[in-house]
């Protein structure tokens, strides 16, 4: 089966906004703060995945966690969106660039290396990827910077 990208429904719109409630609620109870959306996010972040409060058994608490660090992208970096992608695997939430095939992928993001035991620096994580996605994009889709 080919990847299909469509713009996210009203089901994945509900169950993205859940997941940023779970991932906000699991900051609330590590770190006494919400998350709002802002670069600040990032910072909390850090501070649940150190904490080790969140056990790597539960996904859906991880991937909520990835879920915030995607909504961070969003809102600071422009041109990117939350979109659903299918392929031969099922359905996952992404953010893309434009209409594009720039894809990435951060309910697993985080996940991944906290099911790995990897210590990670999340804004080194997000500002790194900023970057490998500004080149990735320049050298590849110059023509959908014109849109």
């Amino acid at each position: 089966m080919d990847q299909v990208i469509s713009a996210p429904d009203e089901e994945w719109v509900t169950y993205i906004a859940k997941m940023l409630l779970l991932g906000s609620q699991i900051s609330q109870d590590v770190t006494g703060q919400e998350m709002d959306g802002s670069m600040e996010d990032l910072v909390r972040l850090q501070a649940v995945v150190d904490s080790g409060q969140v056990p790597i058994e539960n996904t859906q608490e991880l991937q909520s966690l990835g879920v915030v660090f995607g909504k961070v992208f969003v809102n600071e970096i422009p041109d990117y969106d939350w979109w659903v992608v299918e392929d031969e695997y099922g359905k996952d939430a992404c953010v893309r660039f434009k209409e594009t095939s720039l894809l990435i992928y951060p309910l697993t993001m985080l996940s991944k290396r906290m099911e790995d035991g990897e210590k990670f620096n999340i804004s080194e994580l997000f500002h790194g990827l900023r970057q490998d996605l500004e080149r990735i994009k320049n050298e590849n889709y110059s023509n959908a910077q014109q849109g």
